[in-house]
């Protein structure tokens, strides 16, 4: 009888877990995401392209405090794009079109400069206060045409960025706390695949 009950207490907490785990992008289209200012996204053989356009793709849901995992590619180099978190639905009616609220993970092939991969960019979001560690970034990176993943935690005011398992950038005083999910589209050629969100 003892070991029914653990069995079946087991089974329980498995089936939270999984519970709590969404996948983002089905790997066949765009279901549960929105293309926004005119966006030039795509899906084919199980991958989500971002074809060199502006705009961005926004999540039919909104989250708030979650882990967001990802692999992209670039594929040419110094191509451009972001991962939009806790961002509102609105978008800038200026040149790109991209959300009017919330935080911006650079996603653009490059290690340093002004905005690096894995660094946090506030779009009309209050201020927050960041540290980003180049040396781990350059030594977690895989170069254009190699498969990269981010591990995106957002957890009340903090954020973290880990980047093929190293953290590359935390950031604190996120004042924003709930929020769409969204990649942009910047001008850059590259692609997306098993895209899954799970609640914390």
């Amino acid at each position: 009888m003892k070991t029914i009950l653990i069995t079946i207490l087991l089974g329980l907490t498995l089936q939270s877990t999984f519970a709590q785990k969404e996948k983002l992008f089905n790997g066949k289209d765009l279901t549960g995401w929105s293309i926004e200012s005119d966006g030039q996204f795509s899906v084919k053989d199980g991958l989500l392209t971002v074809n060199r356009g502006t705009g961005w793709l926004r999540s039919d849901g909104e989250y708030t405090d979650y882990a967001l995992i990802m692999k992209f590619k670039f594929l040419e180099p110094g191509a451009n794009s972001g991962i939009f978190v806790r961002t509102g639905p609105e978008s800038s009616t200026e040149e790109g079109g991209w959300p009017t609220e919330g935080y911006q993970v650079q996603c653009r092939d490059t290690l340093a400069g002004e905005y690096p991969l894995g660094h946090l960019i506030p779009y009309g979001a209050p201020p927050h206060q960041e540290q980003f560690f180049e040396d781990v970034l350059k030594r977690a990176y895989n170069p254009t045409g190699k498969w990269n993943t981010f591990k995106i935690i957002c957890e009340g005011e903090l954020m973290k960025v880990f980047l093929n398992g190293k953290l590359i950038s935390t950031a604190q005083e996120i004042k924003k706390n709930s929020g769409h999910i969204g990649i942009q589209g910047e001008n850059g050629l590259l692609v997306f695949k098993k895209i899954t969100v799970k609640s914390l």
